[in-house]
């Protein structure tokens, strides 16, 4: 049966010691195998001042090329570990030739991986990326303040000496880099690339606590996130091929959001482009989005039920502000039936139950209680549409399970008539997810194996209504 419920977050700190032949450097791809979970994962050995780096990937939880800590190979036996909200995951395997196999232990759970030599990346010692084609505009590194807060980012502008009109790119949910990069999709660096080959210049830059950037994404609020939006408005009308008249934001998820609460506390936001931006409160949108994206997983009903009546008691802890911890009690007890649930092999594969039960139920808490959960359970993104009057381009996805179409793009619609506004339009995408993908059922579980491309139109669309529109 499906365990719904255990998910490695890999988020680590940096330092290692290593040592090894040099005949192990290079790329490894491969899986990690525990409980029901089936991850693909890539290790790359590479030497960097006579020690040995480990730098690790799990494309599906969007954890690319970090450096291993506790990472070293002695003779035939590679270890390393993996600080996660579930506690330490420790690796231990043996290195025969080109392939790598052992076992992985994290809260008591003990499960398997291997590794073997990338076919492309064979013995690579570099993780230099490969010259690219001059790119037909300016790229340039950058920094603003917001606040206190120092935020980093690329401005991509076309090269002619003009005044551009210019778009702020606006990250979705949970702390993200400049590029937007989910499941090795890289969604802000391909929207860049495009519009500013079309003559629109971009800025995009790194999350609070992300990159560059300082602060604390989930210390921070949408409110936060809006602030350093304008802040971003400002930099540009600094900038001297920029036309400071026509600058606007592209918002996806929380992004869009993000848009529409600068864009009713400013009159500087000259338009908006909204990539699935919500329309109900967040503890709606999470109870829809666990709900479809469960039932896409084939979970049976009355797992899903129960699931939900969790996220329901987590939601109202969240909306009246209180500690998650006042709820421990019901997260243990949903964490005691799961495991219950489990086949009989994989109870088998549970070392200790006591910690899985204790892992689970931290890992939940750790999860929703900080102030972003708070403040994005409770706000009402609606209000903020009704006080935005600048056009707006609303863009849905038909397959988007995370942000569901039928349940937000309505109530964005009504804000938007609500505040008098009469320059915006709807586009939805058929058979488009919740990163525009061509996506078969929606899942965020198809996100790293589908083509890392947009719907088709997606990218036309955008640019298209935003050059008509600054004419």
């Amino acid at each position: 049966m499906k365990n719904i419920k255990i998910v490695l977050f890999f988020l680590f700190a940096l330092s290692i010691t290593a040592y090894c032949q040099k005949s192990f450097l290079g790329n490894w791809d491969g899986k990690i195998k525990m409980l029901t979970m089936d991850l693909k994962i890539h290790l790359n050995i590479i030497n960097n001042d006579k020690n040995l780096e480990g730098h690790f990937s799990i494309p599906s939880q969007d954890l690319k090329d970090y450096i291993l800590p506790n990472f070293s190979i002695i003779k035939n036996k590679i270890h390393f570990e993996l600080l996660s909200q579930s506690g330490i995951a420790k690796f231990d395997g043996n290195l025969m030739a080109d392939s790598i196999k052992g076992t992985v232990v994290q809260a008591g759970i003990k499960g398997i991986f291997f590794l073997g030599r990338s076919k492309e990346h064979k013995n690579i010692q570099s993780t230099s990326p490969l010259p690219n084609e001059p790119l037909p505009y300016n790229e340039d590194e950058i920094a603003f303040k917001s606040g206190q807060i120092l935020l980093s980012g690329t401005l991509t502008i076309p090269k002619e000496e003009n005044k551009y009109p210019a778009v702020i790119l606006l990250t979705g949910n949970g702390p993200q880099s400049r590029d937007e990069d989910v499941s090795g999709f890289k969604i802000f660096q391909k929207i860049a690339d495009y519009l500013t080959r079309h003559g629109i210049a971009v800025l995009r830059y790194d999350d609070r606590g992300v990159g560059g950037s300082t602060g604390n994404t989930m210390r921070s609020t949408t409110e936060d996130f809006a602030n350093d939006a304008l802040a971003a408005i400002e930099f540009l009308k600094k900038q001297k091929n920029i036309d400071r008249t026509k600058i606007g934001l592209l918002g996806h998820s929380e992004g869009a959001m993000i848009a529409s609460i600068a864009a009713s506390n400013s009159r500087e936001v000259a338009f908006i482009v909204s990539m699935s931006g919500p329309g109900v409160p967040g503890a709606d949108v999470l109870i829809e989005q666990q709900k479809l994206i469960l039932k896409t997983g084939n979970v049976p009903n009355n797992l899903i039920e129960q699931n939900l009546d969790l996220q329901r008691k987590i939601n109202n802890a969240l909306v009246t502000d209180k500690d998650l911890n006042n709820i421990r009690g019901d997260i243990e007890a949903f964490a005691e039936k799961d495991y219950a649930s489990l086949s009989a092999n994989v109870r088998k594969s549970i070392k200790d139950k006591k910690a899985y039960i204790n892992s689970t139920v931290q890992s939940q808490i750790m999860i929703f209680n900080n102030p972003w959960f708070h403040f994005y359970a409770k706000y009402d993104p609606a209000e903020g549409w009704k006080k935005v009057n600048v056009p707006v381009l609303l863009l849905y996805g038909e397959l988007d399970l995370q942000v569901p179409t039928n349940q937000n793009k309505p109530k964005v619609e009504e804000a938007l008539a609500v505040s008098g506004n009469k320059n915006f339009k709807t586009v939805v995408f058929p058979k488009a997810n919740h990163l525009y993908q061509l996506a078969t059922a929606g899942s965020p579980g198809e996100y790293s194996e589908l083509k890392k491309e947009f719907v088709p139109g997606f990218l036309d669309t955008i640019s298209t209504w935003i050059l008509n529109l600054i004419k």
